[in-house]
């Protein structure tokens, strides 16, 4: 009977990969036009209602220790060649770093949760004819604020003053060159331009000199210089012509007034003028680039940011290199960041410094006066985080795959201008597209927080391995260096059984949930049936055999370990066996092909029929099914709503539908 069973879901497998080919062949031959076809007509059922996997007799197992570079170690309690017993305490960790990871982890999420309250407020007051204004244009950052959030970005907003004055630069341009001028005239010494290379300033000796010979051509000018080079005597008047827009050269003139010169040389008039040369008026300085400032790839104590005064509001900015897709954060940094001195103390009156981790496209800064423009992630971290001082060269990864991320608006500027045309204001967005942005802000929310929330349990699980314990009675066969933390091998510490007989197998990753410490297996070998406890996953996948020789070639498999408990079970070394589990999953909802269920940062969904466009609809979902080709939805959609094949360029929200039948998507 179980063999048929397997017979079963092979041939279910393979129906489901012939489904998914047909999807895909009939896909291409439609880009216009997305076809959804009903949900009812795609439901499947289970093929059994136990999961099962495959495994085989071993003499000896291993369990293996392996340390992440945020678990810092407290104390090492055994040594090589100790022999330990089921329950010993093995070692402990320091999880301050990982402590603090979750707390920033933490904050993240109720941000994303308070940001989801006020996009569902803002859908509300749209929906019942609300203004529309501005902000409703913008899309959503990665972190859940919208890309002109203040809160996050205030480190780029204030540290570019000059570009926030009415949206105007060039003012602020010139009246930054202009004040180093204006002190080197009144000196009568040569002017040298210290902001830009294509400023040109003319000597004002030579400048007089013209000028004297133009209006006097005495031989006495040389009196008259001499008496009006006298700083005190001077005034000095600026005149600036506006900028031609045709591209010309802006021409500023710095004329001082005529001076009060004695009787004697009454006759005299003294000019100066001096010429500063803009030769891109119009262009503002967004086209300056920095050339120059470091992009890190470790972070230390000897790491100077970019800008910032390390407060909430100007929080230090530190530019990170994107080169290896994180930056390494040692633990000097931090315990800098925390506002620790070398006694360990905190810094008078202070409990932190605010600092800001960014990463740019291609580690350049392509606009100073607004770097969000190439910032492709970033980390706004409170330092005082941090609860207490770790070693110097403990680290934490920071990844550009987790950061925050600044969206632009849509490049079209949303639709036609007019503010829905019934309200008066100056919003370049409809209210349907404003209705429909405030959606996709939702929904991407959402998608945020349930991501949020398993990095949240991840590193709780990680915190609770404060003590590691065996989980074998065995001998230690490895241990590292307790200072530096260095092996000689992926692992740390390993630990080996002693005689007797174990279950080993490998767990596809899709499985994960249904197979951990405790899971009881039922297994059957040619001597009889009996049960296993899994005493152990690992943490990283294997590679190569995956012991059953049909499983999903497109995911990873991990080892697991399971001990026998009733020592009078007869069985030989090598044995193969079959393994079975109660599938512990509701019945209830709708199974679905894995092809049509797609999963992005924890979260699974599927493209919908929304009144003839396409919308992403975020699930609800029991697990895996049917050896793992299957998903089980509780919520989120019924049979009665229609689903597109959610792979191909066309497949995208707003795409326009059309449905056709199960046969014609999978192309029979």
């Amino acid at each position: 009977m179980k063999k048929k069973i397997i017979i079963g879901i092979l041939i279910a497998a393979l129906v489901a990969g012939g489904s998914a080919g047909g999807a895909v062949y009939y896909k291409k031959s439609h880009q216009k036009t997305v076809s959804v076809v009903s949900v009812d007509s795609l439901a499947g059922q289970y093929y059994m209602d136990d999961t099962n996997l495959n495994g085989n007799i071993v003499t000896s197992a291993t369990q293996s220790v392996n340390i992440d570079k945020d678990m810092i170690i407290k104390e090492v309690y055994v040594s090589k060649g100790d022999s330990v017993k089921k329950g010993d305490q093995l070692m402990s960790f320091d999880m301050t770093l990982v402590q603090m990871e979750l707390n920033i982890a933490k904050l993240k999420q109720k941000q994303q949760e308070q940001d989801l309250n006020k996009a569902i407020n803002r859908l509300s007051s749209l929906k019942n004819g609300g203004k529309i204004e501005e902000s409703d244009g913008e899309t959503l950052d990665t972190s859940g604020s919208t890309s002109d959030d203040t809160d996050t970005s205030s480190a780029m907003d204030d540290s570019n003053e000059t570009a926030s004055t009415g949206g105007s630069v060039k003012g602020n341009y010139l009246a930054a060159i202009i004040q180093p001028v204006l002190a080197a005239a009144v000196e009568k010494t040569d002017i040298e331009s210290a902001n830009t290379e294509e400023t040109a300033v003319e000597d004002s000796e030579s400048a007089a000199a013209q000028t004297q010979g133009t209006e006097s051509g005495s031989e006495n000018s040389s009196d008259g210089n001499a008496d009006s080079s006298d700083s005190s005597s001077t005034d000095v008047k600026v005149e600036f012509e506006e900028p031609d827009t045709t591209g010309n050269d802006t021409t500023v003139t710095i004329s001082p007034e005529p001076t009060n010169i004695p009787d004697d040389n009454a006759d005299e008039d003294f000019t100066d003028e001096i010429e500063i040369v803009d030769t891109e008026p119009d262009t503002g300085t967004d086209d300056l680039t920095d050339g120059s400032p470091m992009f890190y790839q470790v972070l230390d104590e000897n790491t100077e940011p970019y800008t910032g005064t390390g407060t909430e509001e100007d929080p230090y900015v530190f530019l990170c290199s994107s080169a290896k897709g994180y930056v390494v954060a040692k633990g000097s940094f931090l315990n800098k960041m925390a506002a620790f001195q070398a006694d360990g103390t905190k810094e008078p009156g202070r409990e932190g410094y605010w600092y800001q981790l960014e990463f740019h496209q291609n580690d350049t800064i392509t606009n100073l006066l607004d770097r969000k423009e190439s910032c492709t992630g970033y980390y706004l971290v409170d330092g005082g985080l941090l609860e207490k001082m770790v070693t110097d060269n403990s680290e934490v990864e920071f990844s550009l795959d987790g950061a925050s991320h600044y969206e632009k608006p849509p490049a079209d500027g949303g639709g036609d201008g007019g503010g829905g045309g019934d309200d008066g204001g100056s919003a370049s967005v409809s209210r349907d597209e404003a209705i429909k942005i405030q959606q996709t802000k939702i929904d991407s929310l959402k998608l945020d927080i349930r991501e949020s929330k398993l990095n949240i349990e991840k590193l709780e699980k990680k915190v609770k391995k404060e003590v590691i314990y065996s989980k074998l009675d065995g001998t230690v066969a490895k241990v590292g260096d307790p200072v530096t933390g260095a092996s000689d091998g992926n692992s740390f510490m390993t630990i080996k059984s002693k005689e007797g007989y174990y279950v080993k197998g490998t767990v596809s990753e899709l499985m994960l949930d249904q197979i951990k410490e405790g899971t009881i297996l039922n297994c059957s070998s040619q001597n009889g049936d009996f049960e296993a406890e899994v005493i152990d996953v690992s943490e990283y996948p294997v590679s190569g055999d995956n012991y059953s020789g049909n499983g999903n070639p497109n995911v990873s498999y991990y080892t697991y370990i399971a001990t026998i408990p009733d020592k009078t079970v007869k069985v030989s070394d090598e044995d193969w066996l079959t393994i079975s589990l109660t599938n512990n999953t509701q019945s209830k909802g709708i199974v679905l092909d894995r092809a049509f269920v797609r999963s992005e940062n924890g979260a699974s969904y599927v493209y919908k029929d929304d009144n003839g466009v396409l919308k992403k609809q975020v699930l609800t979902v029991g697990g895996n099914v049917n050896g793992g080709y299957s998903v089980l939805i509780t919520g989120g959609i019924t049979r009665d709503d229609k689903i597109a094949f959610p792979y191909g360029d066309t497949v995208k929200e707003g795409a326009k539908t059309k449905e056709v039948s199960s046969s014609e998507i999978y192309g029979y």
